[in-house]
C-alpha cells in the first residue's frame, strides 16, 4: 500500500471515531432536549417532540454508519467502503436540508413563540400546564410579573426566583422571573443554534469522509488489479 492510501485508512479510522462521538452528541443533545419538551406538549400547538425525536435518530444513523466506516478502513473493504461513501453522500444531503429550514426558522422563532405561550396563557383549561412551563424555565407569565395583573390576586409561586417566597405560596413582583414568550423562545434560538452548527460540521466531516472512502476504495481496487 502506497503511502497515501496508508494515511487515508486511518485518517478515515480516526475521523470515523470522532465521527462517531459526533453522532452520540447529536443523540444527547435530542434527548436531552426531548426530556425538555415534555413540559411544552401540552401547551405548543403542534407535534413539538418530533424536532428532538429527529434529531435522535439522525444521531443513531450516525453513530451506526461511522462504526461501519471504521470496519470498512480497517479491513480495507470495498464494498464496505462505496456502501459508507454512499450512505454519507446520503446523509450530508440530509443534515444540509435539515440545517436550512432550522436556520430559516429562527429569525421567526420569536413571534411564533410568543403566539404559543400567549394563546396557552389565555386558556384557562391550560392554566396548570402554563404553570408547570414556569417552573420549568424559570420564567412568569407571557411578558412577566404583569402578565398576572387581573388574573390572579396575587403572583402564582411558580413565578418566583426566592425559594423561600414560593414555600410561603407568596411572590413580590421584584422576586418575579422574566416572561415566558422571551426565555422559552431564547431557549428554542439556542437549542437551534447548537444543532445547526453541529449539523453544519457534520456535514463538513462527511464529505471529507465520502472523498477517502471512495479514494481508499479506489486504491483497493487498483492493487487487486495488478496481481
Amino acid at each position: 500500500m502506497c503511502l497515501a492510501a496508508f494515511v487515508v485508512k486511518y485518517v478515515l479510522f480516526f475521523a470515523n471515531a470522532v465521527f462517531a462521538l459526533a453522532g452520540l452528541g447529536l443523540l444527547g443533545v435530542g434527548i436531552a432536549v426531548l426530556v425538555q419538551f415534555s413540559d411544552l406538549v401540552e401547551i405548543v400547538p403542534v407535534a413539538i417532540n418530533s424536532i428532538p425525536i429527529a434529531v435522535i435518530v439522525v444521531g443513531a444513523v450516525v453513530f451506526l454508519i461511522s462504526v461501519f466506516g471504521c470496519c470498512g478502513a480497517i479491513r480495507e473493504s470495498r464494498c464496505l467502503l462505496i456502501m459508507y461513501s454512499v450512505c454519507m453522500m446520503i446523509l450530508a444531503a440530509v443534515k444540509i436540508y435539515l440545517a436550512v429550514v432550522i436556520f430559516q426558522n429562527l429569525s421567526d422563532i420569536y413571534n411564533v413563540v410568543e403566539g404559543w405561550i400567549r394563546d396557552a396563557f389565555d386558556n384557562t383549561n391550560l392554566r396548570e400546564a402554563f404553570h408547570v412551563v414556569e417552573a420549568a424555565f424559570r420564567c412568569c407569565g407571557v411578558s412577566g410579573p404583569g402578565s398576572y395583573d387581573g388574573v390572579y390576586p396575587a403572583l402564582p409561586p411558580t413565578c418566583c426566583a426566592d425559594p423561600a417566597d414560593a414555600d410561603l405560596g407568596t411572590c413580590a413582583a421584584a422576586d418575579a422571573f422574566g416572561g415566558c414568550a422571551n426565555i422559552v423562545a431564547d431557549w428554542f434560538n439556542t437549542f437551534g443554534d447548537i444543532v445547526g452548527i453541529v449539523l453544519i460540521t457534520v456535514i463538513v466531516v462527511e464529505l471529507v469522509a465520502m472523498i477517502f472512502g471512495l479514494f481508499l476504495s479506489n486504491r483497493i481496487t487498483n492493487r487487486k488489479s495488478s496481481f
